[in-house]
């Protein structure tokens, strides 16, 4: 029975934290309400396999596969600039597919060549626990947007949405605490939350489908359009998508090492071709790309569940709903304020796992000057409107309009500069 409650909530994990983005970007480009679901199921299918594939032949770790937010930029960067350069939004999104499959190779080549390995020492303690910060720091908005109303068009604060948001997360927050339930908190917090939204009359109405069960279309936007014009950002794209893989690989092992799980850590080739077939499958199937979710962290920490069989269940029945328009109807049409109400704690916890990772460094004034200088820039870039970057290359703008990629760039450089000094430093000093 635990493995089946276990199961579910993992399922709904993933639910949760993947359904906003392809919702989102269907929006942006015009999608009707049956394309939209459509895309969300293909999105689910692709997230669905590349999970699996990952725990079984890649990083071997019970790792949600989400869809990446750096991909979310690229198409919300494109809703504006695609019809202007390829023609129309359907012509964008054919530009896109073909992004996937380059960026799919690039991984495959760039893990068989061993590149990831070398980008892998790049990543000490200091700069994933810096990462996990901006990542919360990012995805605070969105959360208390959501939770406070103003998910799609409003643009004024929901009082109800805002109290029963409020009602779910001390929920969830209660059921940690219960010793039979604890690990089951995000499970239970989205049934009774649902429910809570359902009698006070804020719940989404659920989209009518035509057909029953629907396999995955191939190219569902048409064939691909090469763009040579894209490669570069391409490139440089993938390079920050490793960056997060490995990043969120590295704290969910020291996550499971906590937990006396024992983890395989010289798996990153493999990590790294598996990540590029799940490009690929986003290309092939017209979803959009995967990466590994750094939440799987905090979700492992709230809830205890370490086992990867699961897991590996979870992703299995999340493909089995993206089969099913019905199904994937009704279950886009959990509030978006209940899902961020109902996981807010998990992705709270990552702040801690972030401390945790800087207690570990014995130089805490290397330490305090790193996430000094990375948080101030990272977190003010957050700030700045993302129109401000529209006379800017897609290339640089794909950087200087993410806080959590910037600020990750300054971690790292600022890091092995500071080290560098200090070596000379101590060099000169003998």
């Amino acid at each position: 029975m635990s493995v089946i409650f276990s199961s579910l909530q993992w399922a709904l994990f993933i639910l949760m934290s993947s359904v906003v983005i392809p919702v989102a970007i269907a929006s942006s480009y015009g999608l009707d309400a049956i394309s939209t679901v459509e895309f969300v199921q293909r999105t689910l299918f692709v997230l669905g396999i590349a999970g699996i594939l990952q725990a079984l032949f890649g990083h071997r770790l019970p790792v949600q596969e989400g869809p990446a937010g750096l991909w979310w930029g690229v198409f919300s960067l494109y809703a504006g600039l695609g019809s202007v350069l390829f023609g129309s939004q359907l012509e964008t999104l054919r530009v896109l597919q073909y992004a996937f499959l380059l960026s799919g190779v690039i991984f495959i080549v760039l893990s068989v060549l061993g590149l990831v390995k070398k980008l892998a020492r790049l990543f000490t303690p200091t700069v994933v626990g810096i990462y996990l910060i901006l990542m919360v720091a990012q995805l605070s908005g969105s959360f208390l947007q959501g939770m406070f109303g103003l998910s799609g068009d409003s643009k004024v604060v929901d009082g109800k949405v805002l109290l029963l948001s409020f009602i779910i997360v001390i929920l969830s927050y209660g059921f940690m605490k219960l010793p039979r339930v604890g690990h089951y908190s995000v499970l239970f917090s989205i049934i009774f939350g649902w429910i809570l939204f359902a009698v006070f009359g804020l719940s989404k109405p659920v989209t009518m489908v035509n057909s029953f069960i629907k396999l995955p279309e191939v190219f569902a936007f048409g064939s691909p359009r090469i763009e040579a014009n894209m490669i570069i950002m391409v490139i440089f794209i993938t390079l920050l998508l490793l960056a997060n893989m490995l990043a969120t690989v590295s704290v969910v092992q020291q996550v499971l090492e906590c937990h006396h799980v024992p983890v395989e850590k010289d798996r990153l080739k493999q990590t790294g071709i598996i990540s590029g077939i799940n490009q690929l499958l986003a290309g092939f199937f017209s979803a959009i790309g995967a990466v590994p979710v750094s939440g799987s962290a905090g979700f492992i920490e709230t809830s205890k569940i370490t086992s990867k069989k699961p897991f590996i269940i979870g992703s299995l029945l999340i493909v089995a709903i993206s089969l099913f328009p019905p199904v994937t109807s009704f279950v886009a049409a959990i509030p978006e304020a209940v899902g961020y109400a109902a996981i807010f704690p998990v992705f709270a916890s990552i702040i801690s796992l972030a401390l945790q990772e800087f207690e570990g460094v014995e130089n805490k004034g290397h330490v305090f000057q790193v996430v000094g200088i990375s948080l101030f820039a990272g977190i003010g870039v957050m700030f700045i409107p993302s129109q401000a970057f529209s006379a800017m290359p897609p290339t640089l703008v794909s950087v200087l309009s993410n806080g959590l990629v910037f600020g990750a760039i300054i971690a790292v450089i600022t890091e092995a500069v500071l080290t560098k000094m200090e070596k000379k430093q101590g060099e000169t000093a003998k």
